[in-house]
């Protein structure tokens, strides 16, 4: 097999130095490129189904499915072409198959491709840089060589889950000011390996501040509660330990006789637990804090393939 292989790459070398004399036309349709696709989407790095023409993935092809064709080359946009191409360019070879791996950015820390796919080693999210890059990664095989397509299509998976908060009132309060102040999340695994698939070997428990920020809550013309963003962060999937919670921060003021009196609640902890039991790969959560004055902690959520995963929160006060 590898004297084969051998005979291949001297062929592609051929064919590669040819370039320096010969038109792209006089090469055929051997100049091997590739045209990406997200799977799914999230509002990180990749934004709906179209892979952004500005980022680079790093790709490695193994011939037969175990011997190294090339491997961890950037592929970058080709404006002139409109496809993805690497550096240095590659072609096809002459026969047999071709099993591509590949991962997004190509600037992803402690991650690596072989000939058994994607792996990543203690992979970190701590820093809101980590927190918001998209980490994807992607596979595909071409059977026949001798009649490859125009382009290696690489349909890109999320290897990490979408946590979104949000907050509105719990209802319309004429008589008082609620607002957000802070939003913690504790007892989140922040390091974790991947293979074969699936996150494993977690670290320590860790506690994110999501936001610090004051928020004063508001209703629209009919006085109906308005839904305020506060963050849209990624993190490793896993599941949620007993410990692990969020810290909610709010204030309430009232007034009566025209003074303001301060009722404050806050933090109040809420186990995520009770709502949802595990963060998938690929998925987007949907957190809604609802703030009112009753003095009640409720926690819902929905789980439905990949549509938006909603847990509604609602804190309240007395």
């Amino acid at each position: 097999m590898r004297n084969k292989l051998g005979l291949l790459l001297l062929i592609s070398g051929a064919a590669l130095t040819s370039a320096c004399v010969k038109s792209h036309l006089d090469l055929g349709d051997r100049a091997l490129c590739f045209a990406p696709v997200a799977e799914k989407a999230t509002k990180a790095i990749i934004a709906g189904t179209s892979y952004p023409t500005a980022e680079s993935f790093k790709v490695s092809a193994y011939y037969e499915g175990t011997d190294a064709y090339f491997e961890d080359l950037t592929a970058s946009y080709s404006s002139t072409n409109a496809l993805w191409e690497t550096t240095p360019g590659q072609y096809w070879p002459l026969e047999g198959s071709l099993t591509f791996y590949a991962y997004s950015p190509a600037s992803a820390p402690d991650v690596a491709i072989d000939e058994n796919g994607f792996t990543a080693t203690d992979y970190t999210i701590q820093t809101s840089e980590q927190m918001t890059t998209d980490l994807c990664y992607a596979s595909a095989t071409v059977a026949d060589c001798a009649t490859h397509p125009s382009a290696v299509g690489l349909t890109f998976s999320h290897a990490l889950s979408q946590l979104v908060f949000q907050v509105k009132a719990a209802a319309y309060y004429s008589s008082a000011t609620i607002s957000l102040t802070s939003l913690k999340i504790k007892g989140i695994y922040s390091v974790a390996s991947f293979g074969d698939g699936a996150w494993s070997d977690h670290g320590n428990p860790y506690t994110y501040t999501l936001s610090s920020a004051s928020t004063e809550l508001s209703y629209d013309q009919q006085n109906r509660p308005e839904t305020l963003p506060i963050c849209a962060d990624l993190f490793l999937p896993q599941e949620l330990s007993p410990n692990a919670a969020l810290e909610v921060g709010y204030t309430v003021v009232t007034t009566t006789g025209g003074t303001d009196y301060i009722l404050e609640n806050a933090p109040v902890t809420i186990p995520l637990t009770s709502g949802l039991s595990q963060w998938d790969p690929g998925k987007k959560y949907i957190y809604t804090l609802n703030i009112g004055m009753n003095n009640v902690i409720t926690f819902t959520a929905s789980v439905v393939g990949w549509a938006d995963e909603n847990a509604n929160i609602i804190v309240e006060e007395n």
